[in-house]
């Protein structure tokens, strides 16, 4: 039995539309693991992990990227804490 036309570019379709969420998401986890290999080169490991939850919870991923850049030039944890939005108590 042959596969009509319709179902195979169903099939081609659904394959690139996962191929490309497997991109995505290969992206994302890359742009954090280089954001936290910045911060703990940087900063006390200890408090880095202290906003793992707040940058795991990033989706964009060039939101991740900017805030690596920005991990790479501020002064200190604090500055990037606020880069975030979150008060210093939340850290």
């Amino acid at each position: 039995m042959q596969e009509s036309s319709v179902y195979q570019h169903l099939l081609e379709t659904a394959k690139k539309e996962t191929d490309q969420q497997v991109i995505q998401q290969v992206a994302r986890q890359t742009a954090l693991d280089f954001l936290f290999r910045a911060l703990e080169f940087r900063f006390d490991g200890r408090a880095v992990q202290a906003l793992r939850p707040a940058l795991e919870s990033i989706q964009d991923i060039q939101r991740l990227q900017e805030l690596h850049y920005e991990a790479l030039s501020i002064e200190n944890l604090e500055e990037f804490v606020h880069t975030l939005g979150m008060n210093d108590n939340e850290t």
